[in-house]
């Protein structure tokens, strides 16, 4: 029954790491949205750690789920547990399911938000080296007009 105990322990350590990792996957998107540099580093910094210490967690539930049931999943190991102990530990794998779930889609915004901030950096940086090549070739008493799409001002849409 100790060991059961422990195992429960080490399951709701995991599922408890995990939701922390939600929690700065969550704060790296609001820094994101921000676009604060210091925030989005310090939060980046955060969600490692947190990674860290989930797969910490999870490889020390793996081996000693290995070493007791061999190939068997965690449900099916939950079936195993004694009846006073099977309800919760049904829980927290649950909890455990429902977290990684919302955790994947925290990661996906999160890589989209990465990419449309790269792409808006290339469309910048094409604009600038435009605006700084272009010659429309019409000269006017005052100097050579510069093309009207060719303005270093950039737009959100750029």
């Amino acid at each position: 029954m100790k060991e059961w105990q422990t195992f429960g322990e080490m399951i709701a350590e995991e599922c408890r790491v995990l939701n922390e990792l939600g929690a700065a996957a969550l704060v790296l998107t609001d820094a994101l949205v921000q676009n604060d540099p210091d925030a989005i580093e310090a939060a980046e910094r955060r969600v490692e750690a947190r990674r860290v210490l989930h797969g910490t967690a999870y490889a020390q539930r793996i081996a000693m789920q290995r070493r007791g049931f061999g190939e068997l999943t965690l449900a099916q190991v939950c079936a195993y547990a004694p009846p006073a102990l099977r309800r919760p530990f049904y829980g927290i794998v649950h909890e455990l399911n429902t977290s990684s779930v919302a955790l994947k889609m925290t990661v996906s915004n999160n890589k989209s938000l990465i990419l449309a901030g790269m792409e808006r950096l290339a469309r910048t940086v094409a604009v600038l080296q435009r605006a700084g090549t272009e010659q429309t070739g019409t000269y006017r008493r005052r100097g050579v007009v510069p093309p009207p799409d060719g303005s270093v001002i950039v737009s959100r849409r750029a």
